[in-house]
């Protein structure tokens, strides 16, 4: 039996958008990750200290992860009072795969370097108490989820993974983009999207949301809604709208998508190829395949 392909160009975004948390172009699989992360936080990145080493072995890489989750939830106990949103600028505070403990600084909020010494002497120092004394710590800025909002919502601005819709149907919106010009707007399927000079709709009429002034056709089932109100984050949740690092080719990774017929999910890429597209009536070159067992639009 052939194995269920799930093939999506980048009108399905599998072009690899880096998501906090969601997809990388690490490879951790039996490898030790070190060095500096910095590239994965950029440009939100506000100070990095310190760097850590995660080990190959599964189980010391287990036992690694677990005096990690010790550091933070001992640190969460003292950070609540005195630094905790709205009293202070900090929104989170976690540990991720890279080795990195990880502060949420709430994007509107400055913090100073005084606090940040506070901050990282406290978790250091917790740290110590649990017999690691190297810990990679990084701040970073962040904003709060929009909690209330699912994808068929009205969003100003526009961010991926949520409902646009136009006279001929309804589909995913894909990820804030410039044009060559210069123009704001975003990508969103061609075949979605329709002809030039198409009125899009966010959720629905009579709610505009731009006007598709490029379609694709050639590398990509693909079209570029200009439209002013855009914001690079991807909704994966109405708990978890997350934000767009950098975007780079994907190589053969697990990526995540966002739709909504498919909601948030993931698979490995599995082939790289051309494949005849029946809306443009053409074949498409640079196209992606992906397995999974869900096709999301």
């Amino acid at each position: 039996m052939k194995p269920n392909r799930f093939f999506r160009g980048v009108s399905g975004f599998l072009i690899v958008i880096l998501l906090v948390g969601l997809c990388s172009a690490y490879d951790i699989g039996n490898s030790e990750i070190t060095g500096d992360s910095a590239i994965y936080y950029s440009p939100y990145l506000i100070q990095q200290s310190g760097k850590a080493t995660v080990p190959a072995d599964d189980t010391l890489k287990q036992e690694f992860y677990s005096n990690l989750r010790t550091i933070v939830r001992s640190s969460d106990e003292s950070f609540m009072d005195l630094y905790y949103y709205p009293k202070g600028p900090i929104i989170g505070l976690g540990y991720n795969y890279l080795g990195d403990i990880v502060v949420h600084v709430e994007e509107n909020t400055s913090i100073s370097k005084e606090t940040m010494n506070e901050i990282e002497f406290q978790i250091r120092t917790t740290g110590k108490e649990h017999g690691i004394d190297d810990i990679s710590l990084v701040f970073m800025s962040d904003i709060i989820p929009i909690l209330h909002k699912s994808r068929s919502d009205v969003w100003r601005p526009v961010i991926g993974g949520i409902l646009i819709s136009n006279r001929m149907g309804q589909g995913t919106l894909g990820y804030a983009a410039r044009d060559r010009s210069g123009n704001l707007g975003y990508v969103t399927a061609g075949h979605v999207a329709g002809p030039i000079g198409t009125t899009i709709f966010q959720p629905g009429s009579p709610s505009q949301a731009g006007i598709v002034t490029k379609v694709g056709g050639i590398h990509s089932d693909s079209a570029f809604v200009q439209f002013p109100s855009v914001q690079a984050s991807i909704f994966e949740s109405e708990a978890i709208q997350r934000d767009i690092k950098y975007v780079l080719d994907p190589g053969f990774v697990t990526c995540t998508m966002s739709g909504i017929s498919s909601g948030a999910v993931s698979g490995p890429v599995i082939e790289y190829g051309s494949l005849y597209n029946s809306y443009f009536g053409r074949t498409l070159f640079d196209q992606i395949y992906r397995l999974h067992g869900c096709l999301g639009r």
